[in-house]
């Protein structure tokens, strides 16, 4: 349509709305012939600029979690694309959290296939349950069972934490020690890269943790 071909006048001389509506158009075939790869690489450009279109964002990261579409099944990808989505206040995708942070469980387990935890300073599972305790329709019976399994152990020495009330990092609540020594000594070795202390800056600052 005119319409179509005007955006992509506007487009091509980096405007950076005219991306993101052309891109959603070639993604759902709106006006123009379907082309989920013109689509990807149009939001590539548009992420660069610091413009997320977030729907079509949020679209493609299922697309990229699932394989479908015609696009080949990506966790990295996936997660690129929803994050400013789900990390937005401007509209609650909250049907896309509980799929972001198994994402970030695959990605895990994509990098570090033969180690049952992370080492220090790579993990996400701090973000993972993050998510998942917020999201709608959370994994109950996994959030129980894991919860459980971190006030076993130290986080930091592994001894078993017998103590009734165990410390633990009060931001991401994801990490139990036996004493304030270990918890000290973990957020030095690499706690403080895991823990979700700067993701909930951000979304503070942009409002979205009130709707959490």
């Amino acid at each position: 349509s005119e319409a179509c071909q005007l955006f992509k006048a506007a487009a091509s001389q980096g405007h950076m709305a005219a991306l993101g509506f052309l891109a959603e158009c070639f993604l759902l075939g709106d006006a123009v012939e379907k082309d989920v790869v013109k689509a990807v690489r149009l939001l590539t450009v548009s992420a660069k600029l610091q413009r997320t279109d977030l729907p079509v964002h949020a679209l493609l990261g299922e697309c990229f979690a699932e394989g479908k579409e015609g696009l080949k099944m990506s966790h990295v990808r996936s997660l690129y694309y929803m994050k400013p989505a789900i990390e937005s206040n401007e509209a609650p995708y909250t049907s896309s959290i509980r799929l972001y942070a198994w994402q970030l469980l695959l990605v895990t387990a994509k990098y570090y296939p033969d180690l049952p935890v992370p080492p220090l300073g790579h993990s996400n599972r701090p973000e993972v349950l993050f998510w998942y305790r917020h999201s709608e329709g959370r994994p109950i019976q996994y959030l129980e069972w894991y919860e459980s399994q971190i006030r076993e152990m130290c986080a930091c020495c592994c001894n078993s934490l017998s103590t009734e009330k165990p410390k633990c990092c009060t931001e991401c609540k994801a990490v139990y020690y036996c004493s304030r020594e270990c918890q000290a000594a973990d957020w030095k070795a690499g706690h403080k890269k895991d823990c979700v202390k700067s993701l909930k800056k951000r979304l503070r600052a942009t409002g979205r943790l009130n709707d959490l």
